[in-house]
């Protein structure tokens, strides 16, 4: 009978104290079962002639256990202290059977094991492994195999609350009756004692640690409990409802967000095709517009090869330039390609006409938002770039062969320095400006012997200028610092960064200031 266990418990005081074991069925249990001990100082056994039944829910891993047990008084073989006793448990795993088989059985094999273990109302053992199991059971017990029932409670609830019931008789038909009521009430409490001793019932009432009830009241007790049963199924009930409306309002929400996305989706796709559409009709009349201009900027370049005017040239440039914008802004340019997933419509990309000058950013700019002309617009912006420079390197050598510069003679073999290219980057911070060069050796009265490459500063070389060049010193001589600048900007190749003379020989050009040289500028 796998489904049922019985266990035998008793207190043998000194050292084992309280131990139970499994003396029929699975002996694992052992381990896994609570301990069937009283907690004496809520309830005990007063006197050899008392009784306590008891019902005990529990749950072990999957299965739901309902043990019946029966306390009698037994004194402990090496001790007179009070509240012992002795004791069996018939524990049913997911069935019980009928009470009166439950308690017929209970009974028997009770007072065999009583008979076999105590003496005179005291335990002849010390511990329950050594229970004698002497025709504790006999064929009749295993006929309650065959008449279990499967049995569950509807709200299971584990509290460790304890209830005592007092009746003035615990006779069978009691105790059968008093069996089966306690099932209705059994899922409110773990565990349910029933006693019929005054004596006990008042040391219950005393310690006041587990609830004591009259059998009278019992049925009111069921009847309360009913009615909470009853509202924990209608507040449940009303969760469930509002559970409900909201699953059934998230799943109208989800249905009609997902109904309008594909509704979206199936318009942007739409609208997709149209722009695939127009920008492959347009793809080859881009070609070809491209393409002319692309043969007529050449023809240019050929007739500027050809020794045509750059005047006229470039008149009829910016002609096909405007005429080449104006038959692309008739093109209808596709707008970019919309995703799916956000839907979001992008507008078409405005068409500005760019300056010839900033045909390759503008070029590079559509290729990031128009992939369709990605390789045409590329091969057509190198092409466009090399014309370019072309055009700049021949136009500027045009200017160099046309303007000749006018150079005068200098006066003592001093010339005007030339603006250069330089002098857009650095402006001299001289005042006044020099306007002329001292270029040899007499004119400059500098003595390159006393110049040593490597040690020289910048510095020492303007102090021995202005100890030599009266001239120079009387109109810079609080301008040191500047005129420092300007000659190391005269001659790039003289200094190092330090400000140090490397090359003594390429210190050609010695700046100084000259007022007549402004006066015949200004007559």
């Amino acid at each position: 009978m796998k489904n049922i266990n019985v266990f035998g418990f008793a207190t043998f005081g000194t050292p084992n104290g309280f131990t139970q074991s499994c003396i029929y069925g699975n002996k694992n249990l052992e381990k896994a079962l609570k301990t069937f001990d009283l907690k004496t100082d809520a309830i005990q056994l007063l006197s050899p002639n008392d009784r306590i039944y008891s019902i005990r829910k529990e749950g072990i891993t999957d299965k739901f256990l309902i043990s019946y047990s029966v306390y009698t008084y037994a004194k402990e073989k090496n001790s007179n202290r009070t509240g012992t006793f002795i004791g069996t448990s018939l524990i049913f795993s997911d069935e019980i059977a009928d009470e009166n088989l439950i308690l017929n059985s209970l009974h028997q094999i009770h007072q065999k094991l009583k008979n076999n273990n105590v003496s005179n109302n005291v335990l002849n053992i010390n511990h329950s492994k050594e229970f004698n199991l002497t025709n504790v059971f006999d064929q009749d017990f295993e006929k309650i195999e065959y008449n279990s029932r499967k049995i569950s409670f509807i709200d299971w609830e584990s509290s460790d609350k304890k209830l005592v019931i007092f009746t003035n008789k615990l006779d069978n038909n009691s105790i059968q009756n008093l069996f089966k009521k306690a099932l209705e009430i059994l899922p409110k409490y773990d565990t349910l004692f029933f006693i019929d001793s005054k004596e006990i019932a008042e040391f219950v009432s005393q310690k006041r640690l587990f609830r004591l009830i009259d059998v009278n009241i019992l049925e009111e007790e069921i009847q309360n409990f009913q009615t909470e049963i009853k509202q924990q199924v209608l507040n449940t009930i009303a969760k469930f409802k509002k559970q409900s409306k909201k699953i059934e309002d998230d799943g109208r929400n989800e249905y009609e967000n997902l109904k309008k996305q594909i509704e979206q989706d199936k318009k942007t796709h739409f609208e997709n095709g149209n722009k695939i559409e127009k920008a492959d009709k347009n793809l080859t009349a881009l070609n070809s517009l491209y393409a002319n201009f692309l043969r007529k900027f050449n023809e240019f370049i050929s007739a500027l090869e050809s020794g045509k005017q750059l005047e006229e040239v470039n008149n009829s440039i910016k002609q096909i330039e405007k005429e080449f914008y104006d038959e692309k802004k008739k093109l209808d340019h596709p707008t970019q390609i919309s995703s799916l997933n956000n839907n979001r419509n992008t507008g078409s990309f405005p068409l500005q006409r760019p300056y010839l000058s900033e045909f390759s950013h503008q070029t590079e700019e559509k290729q990031s938002k128009n992939t369709v002309f990605l390789i045409i617009s590329f091969v057509l912006n190198l092409l466009l770039i090399g014309a370019l420079v072309f055009f700049t390197m021949f136009y500027e050598k045009e200017k160099k062969q046309e303007v000749i510069p006018d150079v005068s003679p200098v006066h003592q073999e001093t010339v005007v320095n030339e603006a250069s290219d330089n002098d857009n980057i650095w402006k001299s911070k001289l005042n006044p400006l020099p306007n002329k060069m001292a270029l040899n050796a007499e004119n400059k009265n500098l003595d390159l012997n006393k110049l040593t490459d490597s040690t020289t500063h910048v510095e020492e070389i303007v102090d021995l200028i202005f100890e030599k060049n009266k001239i120079i010193k009387d109109v810079y001589q609080f301008q040191k610092n500047d005129y420092a600048d300007d000659l190391i900007k005269e001659n790039p190749n003289a200094f190092d960064s330090k400000k140090v003379l490397k090359r003594k020989d390429s210190l050609l050009k010695i700046p100084f200031y000259s007022e007549s040289s402004d006066k015949k500028v200004a007559e």
